[in-house]
């Protein structure tokens, strides 16, 4: 409730009532700009884009995609942008039909569009959709191709170096999940415990196990950790993986009773590709 109330404050801020009349479109002078939800998806777009486009990103990479803070100044560049790719996160489905309302010329584009999504595995999100597809590359090639298709319509004189470049992007994406898979394809250990389950896609693209300490969006209750501390002895898992803006206490505390190490990932870095293999280097490490 927080968050939506400062949201509004900064809606409330920006004038939603004169913003359709503020946006402009870009002149030939103007690197147009778009937004996206978070960085992650800025890495795919300028994959594509190159240098073509100026990117707003609205959530920061070290965020709680739950729990977080909007700043005036990027839902004024939101105002100003030509497109916004959204990634089916929370504050996008309670915030949406506004932004189409007080953004008439904002063109949304579903990135996740013809992906499969599935279910969260607990009850705290009411049957909602896992958004977290950016971290399988094979669901990327996907998202490639929706940023492709949406660009060469909006900015047609580039077409030629879109398509080139998604080609490109293709290919890379075909090479990491090889990566990938090789780190993976023998692990022993085919468990991981995580703060915020949101590998849900990666651990299902490479046949692994995915255990959050969170119990339905939550710090665990004192019964539900030692559950946790015993199912981690008996899998002998030594990695507690963490994500920064989450809380630390009972991965922490679970680290210590279990003498497992922590390990900070981050589900949001723009540094996507690298970030994918150093987590695969860190359960591939844990495994042997």
């Amino acid at each position: 409730m927080k968050k939506i109330l400062l949201l509004l404050a900064i809606l409330g801020f920006c004038s939603f009532t004169e913003a359709a009349n503020l946006h402009k479109k870009n002149d030939s002078n103007t690197i147009p700009l778009i937004s996206v939800s978070i960085a992650p998806q800025a890495f795919f777009v300028e994959k594509i884009a190159a240098d073509t486009l100026k990117i707003n990103v609205i959530l920061p990479s070290n965020a709680n995609e739950h729990h977080f803070e909007f700043k005036p100044s990027v839902m004024k560049k939101l105002e100003k942008s030509d497109i916004y790719f959204t990634i089916g996160l929370e504050f996008e489905k309670v915030f949406m039909e506004k932004f189409r309302h007080n953004f008439p010329k904002l063109e949304i584009v579903d990135m996740q569009k013809n992906i499969s999504l599935m279910d969260f595995e607990d009850s705290h999100h009411h049957q909602q959709k896992d958004p977290h597809t950016w971290l399988d590359p094979v669901l990327v090639q996907t998202m490639a191709v929706n940023i492709y298709d949406t660009l060469i319509q909006k900015y047609p004189q580039n077409k030629d170096l879109y398509k080139k470049n998604l080609d490109q992007f293709l290919a890379e994406l075909d090479r990491l999940n090889l990566q990938i898979s090789s780190k993976l394809e023998k692990l022993k250990q085919r468990e991981f415990v995580v703060y915020h389950p949101s590998w849900t896609y990666f651990a299902k693209r490479y046949h692994l196990t995915q255990i959050p300490v969170e119990i339905l969006g939550k710090e665990p209750k004192i019964k539900d950790l030692q559950k946790l501390i015993t199912l981690v002895k008996e899998k002998n898992i030594k990695t507690i993986f963490v994500q920064n803006g989450f809380p630390e206490k009972a991965a922490k505390t679970l680290a210590r009773e279990c003498n497992a190490k922590i390990f900070e990932i981050n589900h949001l870095s723009k540094d996507w590709e690298n970030e994918l293999l150093r987590t695969s280097d860190a359960l591939a490490k844990d495994s042997k």
